[in-house]
Order: structure tokens, then C-alpha cells, then sequence
């Protein structure tokens, strides 16, 4: 082989590398010419989704989403602390559409309890819960009616 070819292999795998690790950087929001700039950065709480179980309606959770989505922690309804998540990995479903699965575990008082999938396509969310104790599966749904305000996501807690 040559070694261009040698080269662009590298290049790749660095490429590939850097694009699964989740954003780290900071990025300024300013909301109108009136508002005060706010300076937002991965891991500060940007938005919040809400979701409703496919399977069980009553079965409703709120995952909080730093500015560059990724996902930081998740509160069922009725719950009254949130458990924090822990990025795994990032997978691309369609290529050539925005349609990504981002994986993430859960941590419970210092316990991996189980693992989150989230896809996004279009306007539509997507979440899969698997316990790790039994393997049982919850699938959710966006509830866009709480989630949707305005223009974007809401800003305050589901519940």
C-alpha cells in the first residue's frame, strides 16, 4: 500500500475518534437585542424533553439536554430525585438522514441500574429503557404537547 493510503486511514479512524465524543465547548445564547447573553456550555442544563411510555400512558419521564443534546439526567413523574447518565455511544440509524441513537447508562446511588437509547428523527424523540436486573424493555415517546414551547424546547423541568 501506499502511504497515502496509510495516511487516510488514520486520518479516518481520528475522524471517527473525535466525532462519537459528545461536545465539550462552550457556546454563547443570545435570546433577543434586549436580553442579556448567557453563556452555555455541555453539561449545564439546556432544555428539557418529556416523554409518555408507549405501552403504559401513566408511565411518564423528563430528561434534561445540555445546549448540544446530549442528555444529563432523567426524572419520572412522581419521582422526587433526578439519576444522572452517563454517555456510551452515538450511532448514525440512516445515512444520509438525521435520524441518530445515542446510548447512555444509568447510575443509582453509584449502581449501573440500566441503559437509555434516545433517537431523535425530524421533530420526533424516541427512548428505550432497559433495566439491567430483569433486561425488561420500556419504549417512550415524545410528548410534544408539554414539551413543545414556542419555537423549542421548554426550559423548566416536566415535572
Amino acid at each position: 500500500m501506499k502511504i497515502t493510503t496509510y495516511l487516510l486511514i488514520i486520518a479516518s479512524l481520528i475522524v471517527g475518534i473525535v466525532a462519537c465524543k459528545p461536545n465539550n465547548t462552550t457556546t454563547i445564547v443570545k435570546t433577543s437585542d434586549t436580553d442579556t447573553v448567557v453563556a452555555k456550555k455541555a453539561g449545564d442544563i439546556d432544555h428539557y424533553i418529556c416523554f409518555r411510555g408507549d405501552e403504559i400512558k401513566d408511565l411518564q419521564m423528563s430528561v434534561s439536554f445540555d445546549t448540544y443534546g446530549n442528555a444529563l439526567e432523567v426524572k419520572y413523574k412522581g419521582q422526587l430525585q433526578a439519576i444522572p447518565l452517563t454517555y456510551v455511544d452515538e450511532v448514525i440509524i440512516t445515512p444520509g438522514h438525521p435520524a441518530t441513537k445515542t446510548i447512555y447508562t444509568e447510575v443509582d446511588m453509584g449502581k449501573e441500574t440500566g441503559t437509555y437509547e434516545f433517537r431523535h428523527s425530524g421533530n420526533w424523540d424516541y427512548a428505550k429503557y432497559i433495566r439491567k436486573k430483569d433486561g425488561e424493555e420500556f419504549n417512550f415517546t415524545i410528548d410534544h404537547d408539554q414539551t413543545v414551547v414556542g419555537d423549542g424546547y421548554r426550559e423548566t423541568p416536566c415535572y
